[in-house]
């Protein structure tokens, strides 16, 4: 049987895409991946990548997202926004502050790893309040950067983030879902201490490889997923791709693989039901 999926952590770009197993990660080829593989819904990160001057800004994804719906079904695709915290701090925040008025996006993502984040800081602080007037989700990206290892040597661009990092920002924001994404890894067993600890954090299984280059850490991403399932169970594990580094067909064989001793309401949970549980529910009658 065919179940449903909303992935949670998806990326995408008109331009010609690099060093990826897939040929194009623009919206036309994700929603062919989703048709293929039974994805009802993607959650789409708008990037911004200050050490390469580069990404996908709030808007622009906006507006693709707007045309793609329309043709598409209004449900297809959502956003989770973001801001550069290294240059234009400020005109993000108002800009965040805006889109989620305006129900425009539906959680934010902050890059730690890639950007210098104090997040102890009064900046993050404003950042995270948006967040919860708004009941957004926020998303962290954790753990190492396997295409900074491969470019430039290093596990992160900037500090690397652990779920211990987070976990006094799960517990200043008790109501609001933190996402550690990426399982942390490597630091899966830190990630399961911290969630056992803190009910609002979730973890993603998205980018746990690299699927053009890391064939060989195939065995070991099923194993972290298994892990983090048995001891925290299925209700706080979310699908995930990092598309296109991550294929979807790869990370539907890890939930199968890891999940082949669960029922199929548990596999439900992890698809589809945790995800759309901490999103927010919007009024689709405008068709945007």
């Amino acid at each position: 049987m065919k179940m449903k999926k909303m992935d949670i952590h998806c990326h995408t770009t008109n331009r010609k895409v690099k060093d990826t197993l897939p040929p194009s990660a623009d919206l036309d080829h994700i929603l062919e991946q989703m048709e293929i593989h039974n994805v009802e819904r993607t959650v789409l990160l708008a990037t911004y990548f200050p050490h390469k001057a580069s990404g996908v800004s709030n808007y622009r994804m906006v507006h693709w997202v707007r045309q793609t719906n329309r043709r598409a079904h209004p449900d297809t695709f959502h956003i989770f926004g973001s801001l550069d915290f290294e240059h234009y701090l400020h005109q993000g925040m108002n800009e965040l502050n805006e889109l989620a008025e305006e129900g425009n996006i539906q959680g934010v993502k902050i890059y730690t790893g890639y950007q210098h984040i104090d997040l102890r800081s009064m900046e993050f602080q404003q950042v995270a309040d948006i967040a919860e007037t708004h009941e957004l989700p926020m998303a962290f990206h954790c753990g190492y950067s396997y295409s900074s290892m491969r470019k430039y040597g290093t596990p992160a661009i900037a500090g690397m983030v652990k779920a211990r990092d987070l976990e006094f920002v799960a517990q200043r924001y008790e109501k609001t879902p933190i996402i550690a994404c990426h399982l942390c890894k490597p630091f899966t067993d830190d990630l399961i201490e911290v969630m056992k600890r803190n009910p609002n954090l979730y973890t993603d299984m998205s980018g746990l490889i690299d699927s053009k280059f890391d064939r060989a850490d195939i065995p070991r991403a099923v194993e972290d997923i298994r892990k983090v399932l048995h001891e925290v169970g299925p209700t706080r594990l979310l699908f995930g791709t990092d598309f296109p580094v991550q294929t979807h067909e790869d990370s539907v064989y890890f939930i199968e693989t890891a999940m082949r001793d669960f029922s199929d309401y548990e596999k439900s949970q992890v698809y589809y039901r945790n995800a759309d549980l901490i999103l927010p529910k919007l009024d689709l009658s405008n068709g945007d």
